[in-house]
């Protein structure tokens, strides 16, 4: 299945609030379930599902999507957050492209998760950018233990597959590791 079938299928649970899986295309890439709040010509954004809860967003790039089942709209993950009093919601951000997806991603989150897929599917990089270029990002990680890295390292921008935000983890982390230092 191609892109624009996939982005029309992509709009079609976002106009009627249906979730949705979303399978990839990248060898391990996890598979995606949850909430269609915005799609674009080269990423769309869905509020992730985990076990019965809303947690978190994922931009994901329209390029690594293989395919998208739109499951029905009386699925039990619609029912269950109905129940819950809890509504999908669009965190606003922006799109346009990848330099301006982790500007309003880093805007809105104090912490972020990078992942290059295509690149290395079994890791994710978690953390703040520190600098954005046209090509590059400079990104200082946070550990699993929540600690800063001393130095920030060196991603490519069309590596980036996937952008997570909002979730329960970066959250936990933030809130033990506090704000990266700042440079002396």
């Amino acid at each position: 299945m191609g892109q624009k079938r996939n982005r029309r299928d992509l709009r079609t649970a976002l106009e009627a609030g249906q979730p949705v899986l979303v399978r990839r295309n990248l060898w391990k890439a996890d598979h995606l379930e949850g909430f269609v709040v915005r799609v674009d010509r080269e990423w769309a954004v869905l509020h992730l599902v985990v076990d019965v809860d809303l947690n978190g967003w994922t931009a994901v790039r329209l390029d690594s999507v293989r395919d998208v089942v739109l499951l029905r709209a009386d699925a039990f993950i619609t029912r269950a957050l109905a129940w819950a009093g809890e509504r999908p919601v669009d965190p606003g951000l922006d799109t346009s492209s990848v330099q301006d997806l982790l500007r309003s991603a880093s805007t809105e989150f104090p912490v972020i998760t990078l992942y290059t897929e295509a690149a290395d599917p079994t890791v994710c990089a978690i953390g703040r950018p520190v600098h954005l270029a046209r090509s590059k990002l400079r990104f200082l990680d946070v550990s699993s233990e929540a600690v800063w890295a001393d130095e920030p390292r060196k991603l490519r921008l069309d590596d980036i597959t996937r952008v997570d935000v909002g979730g329960r983890f970066e959250h936990v982390l933030h809130h033990l590791a506090g704000y990266p230092p700042i440079p002396e």
